[in-house]
């Protein structure tokens, strides 16, 4: 190897190493030195606006949304009975056409005896859309039903007044009836 091309190699290292290596400002007299940047904060930080009355911009949008659940009459006739894993008990006799309720007739059991009835002669229909809603014809008791892909749920609201004793509404839960398997919860 010839000498020119070894100096011409050890040049091109010596520029290379150059290339990475940074040469600090020139500092004036008094100046102090710049502090190190902690961990974290390698990035900067965006400019703060330019006055607390300036607008937010708004969010980027994410995408078209999702399908919509478009509003249909509620249309089921089911007629179950289960007990759950606490031992509570649910009967249900549920005929819906249309958004109308043509027949409804509800017993939920507490495993103390305990029990609250619903029967649509005590009922009067007040709602069909979105969501089909009775309201009693004494008191204030308010029972609502939806579907929600497969699942039809029946749900009560201020409704001790038909439980015996009344305190016992406050640990029943709604009824969920699965279309899929022909069964409540």
């Amino acid at each position: 190897m010839k000498i020119g091309c070894k100096r011409k190699h050890l040049a091109l290292v010596l520029l290379m190493l150059a290339a990475c290596t940074t040469q600090e400002p020139a500092r004036r007299p008094g100046e102090s030195l710049p502090l190190p940047p902690r961990a974290g904060t390698e990035r900067p930080l965006p400019p703060a606006p330019l006055a607390m009355t300036e607008p937010t911009l708004p969010a980027p949008a994410v995408g078209r949304p999702s399908r919509a659940m478009l509003a249909k009459p509620l249309e089921v006739t089911f007629r179950c009975a289960a007990k759950d894993e606490r031992k509570y008990t649910t009967q249900a006799d549920v005929e819906v056409h249309g958004a109308t309720v043509h027949y409804l007739r509800a017993r939920l059991g507490a495993p103390d005896g305990a029990s609250c009835e619903f029967a649509l002669a005590d009922f009067s229909q007040t709602q069909r859309m979105p969501n089909v809603e009775l309201r009693a014809n004494r008191g204030s008791c308010v029972l609502r039903m939806w579907e929600q892909g497969p699942k039809v749920t029946l749900a009560y609201s201020d409704c001790g007044q038909f439980c015996k004793p009344g305190s016992a509404f406050d640990r029943m839960l709604p009824v969920q009836y699965d279309r899929r398997v022909d069964r409540c919860d």
